[in-house]
């Protein structure tokens, strides 16, 4: 539970530190967790492999990280398509 706790007192204080900013640049605001979750689709959008996106994120499985974010990135799987197409041709 004090995990828990300093965890949310953690989100707390990090949006007390991101707000001021919102104020002054009149820009939406944007939590911690959205950069990171952004961060991990654009990871496998570029071609990474999962497990490392896994790994980078702390998952304790890659079934995770494939719950989570595969579902997000059909330009992902349409790219894997289209190598697996490509190695099938030559």
């Amino acid at each position: 539970m004090t995990t828990l706790l300093f965890f949310l007192d953690g989100i707390k204080s990090t949006n007390n530190l991101v707000m001021p900013s919102k104020k002054i640049t009149n820009l939406h605001h944007i939590f911690p967790h959205d950069l990171r979750h952004t961060h991990a689709i654009r990871m496998l959008e570029s071609g990474a492999d999962i497990k490392m996106v896994s790994d980078r994120l702390g998952h304790n499985s890659i079934d995770m990280t494939a719950n989570v974010y595969l579902h997000i990135t059909k330009k992902h799987e349409e790219a894997s398509i289209l190598k697996l197409e490509a190695y099938l041709t030559n």
